[in-house]
């Protein structure tokens, strides 16, 4: 249902207000139905398909991206079916694909050599940054006399696309190349058609969690299509994209460029915030004019800039991805202070005592947290703390040589932790076979086109973690406390420590978005990154879109907060204390 997308998850608003927005959004998410754009969601099809399944694209220089520019001006205006026809038989040109009509039979094949290889991808290779190997692109190379038949694309007014996804070149591997556009934020309308069809066919081949989205990620392609086309200017086009891809209903789905930066802001009022109580609370201080100020932790911010916060809240959280209502609306909240670098956030904050006061505090460059020299030490009973989240790497082993001889162990992964921590699962279990959790993904062999016999294919890839012991095993209790704030790496190492032996979680639900992440660039300058694995718990329990969930259910307050507590560290050295006498009577 569309309405779990959007008007299911938090907002900050009325519920006049919500019905309206989720009519509007209903409305919006409505496919568009006209001739031009029923033809360019045929061509995306068409042009997805080569774009990731021809051979020749891998081993040849052929400008595919350029093939579709030139092509798209001949394809919208096209009035009729031999004018559509010619320009889509303009797009095939580069890779002797023939358009025909429904009284012809079969072209002629486009080489007479025997068919020896086909082009597959295991996962998508990321266009930006450092490939880690897990995804990659390959030949797959046929048995000697194998016949192959030419891919048939069917298309509306009787035509149908032929091409041969194959070829016999037998040399080489795939050439590693990502695409590269025009630099300007606010490319031409050919380019941003191209936008729109990169991002369908990414996502519908390559997203290890569509199947666990809402909607039809057709009919969400056809319902922006028009947006990308009628944007105005840049902030237009790349909101486009970031809305988009909310639909995907994933955490790990961010959409960065420099456009996106401004539009958010670049800088922030050194204070975290969060919900806490259906409020947007202060619950740290990190900036020292903050505390100059008189801000502290429990305040209650009410505007920023003379905007209410709820609408401030509920503007952003339109272009942010969210696996699960709590995350995202972290992602939304942490964003609504953000302002120009250097700028002043007039903040309207609300004190303990109910007053209201205007506090003005310069906006600086986000920075990531430090490591804390106190992110390992000993609580009073004889429990050891860690805080995953501000640990580096380099001390993980001090965390057992440390508390080997403690009763219990708690790690607070309420935040980003490293991925080198999935280590401490190791201590956890002397056993040789445990299951730390599964992972797919999706591997494309061919194209998905509905035939006569399917009406979609996929396959993919499956193995299952192995935790690897070490001796000696800890073998005191272990917690771990989770938030909205556990995430990726942190919800990863919750799924190992609970099948290493059965760790308690204390908190609130985590984000629910786990699993290596890929990209891809879109003309404009924006990089989209998503999940290109699926990552389930070792017994095959679902994570994404629901998170781990808490063995003992608690939340922070604002009473709690403004009296300087921890109410979840609290919780779990109550949960791991033993019961006092007067309790066993």
């Amino acid at each position: 249902m569309i309405t779990n997308c959007k008007s299911g998850l938090r907002r900050l608003s009325s519920p006049i207000a919500l019905i309206a927005l989720a009519a509007a959004f209903l409305a919006a998410a409505e496919p568009v139905k006209t001739p031009e754009n029923d033809r360019l969601i045929q061509a995306a099809r068409l042009w997805t398909t080569v774009k990731y399944f021809h051979p020749y694209l891998a081993s040849r220089a052929i400008d595919w991206d350029k093939a579709l520019i030139d092509a798209l001006p001949r394809i919208r205006a096209a009035q009729s079916n031999d004018e559509y026809a010619a320009a889509l038989q303009s797009l095939l040109d580069p890779v002797h694909g023939v358009i025909l009509r429904a009284t012809e039979g079969s072209a002629s094949a486009a080489s007479d050599a025997p068919a020896e290889r086909t082009w597959i991808h295991h996962g998508f290779p990321p266009e930006s940054g450092r490939n880690t190997g897990t995804f990659y692109s390959a030949f797959l190379v046929q048995p000697p006399g194998t016949s192959l038949a030419a891919t048939i694309i069917p298309l509306d007014g009787g035509l149908r696309a032929q091409i041969n996804l194959f070829d016999h070149e037998t040399a080489g591997v795939p050439l590693a190349r990502s695409d590269s556009y025009p630099a300007s934020p606010f490319p031409s309308t050919e380019y941003r058609i191209l936008a729109a069809f990169k991002t369908w066919g990414v996502i519908h081949y390559f997203f290890a969690y569509r199947d666990l989205m809402d909607e039809d990620w057709d009919e969400v392609f056809a319902s922006f299509l028009p947006r990308f086309i009628a944007a105005k200017d840049a902030r237009e086009y790349h909101l486009a994209v970031a809305e988009m891809l909310t639909h995907t209903l994933d955490s790990h789905v961010t959409v960065t460029s420099d456009e996106l930066s401004g539009y958010f802001g670049r800088a922030t009022a050194g204070l975290s915030l969060r919900l806490i109580e259906k409020r947007p609370v202060i619950t740290e201080v990190l900036d020292e004019n903050a505390k100059a100020a008189g801000l502290r932790p429990g305040d209650i911010v009410s505007k920023v800039d003379g905007e209410s916060i709820a609408v401030r809240f509920n503007r952003i959280q339109d272009y942010v991805s969210g696996s699960t209502a709590q995350r995202r609306g972290y992602d939304s909240l942490e964003r609504v202070l953000n302002g120009p670098e250097g700028s002043t956030a007039t903040l309207l904050v609300l004190s303990p005592e109910g007053t209201a006061r205007e506090v003005k505090i310069e906006r600086r460059p986000i920075q990531e947290p430090a490591p804390r020299e106190n992110a390992i030490r000993t609580l009073p009973g004889g429990i050891g703390y860690v805080d995953l989240t501000h640990l580096s790497d380099d001390r993980l082993p001090a965390i057992f040589e440390k508390f080997q001889n403690t009763r219990a162990i708690i790690f607070d992964a309420r935040g980003p932790v490293s991925p080198a921590a999935l280590a401490i699962a190791s201590h956890l279990t002397d056993a040789n076979d445990v299951a730390g959790a599964i992972v797919t993904g999706p591997v494309t062999l061919s194209p998905d086109i509905v035939t006569t016999n399917t009406l979609t294919s996929t396959a993919s890839y499956f193995f299952i973690e192995k935790i690897p012991p070490v001796a000696p095993k800890y073998q005191g209790k272990t917690v771990m406390l989770i938030d909205e704030r556990t995430i990726g790496a942190a919800e990863h190492l919750g799924l190992w420590m609970e099948a290493a032996n059965n760790t308690a979680f204390i908190g609130t639900p985590s984000a629910g978005a786990d699993g290596e992440t890929s990209n891809f660039i879109l003309p404009g300058g924006i990089t989209v990154t998503f999940s290109g694995q699926d990552v389930r718990h070792g017994n095959s329990g679902k994570l994404q879109r629901l998170g781990l969930q808490p063995n003992v259910l608690v939340a922070p307050t604002v009473t709690g907060i403004r009296h300087g507590r921890d109410e979840v560290l609290e919780k779990a050295i109550e949960y791991l204390s033993p019961p006092r006498r007067s309790q066993m009577l």
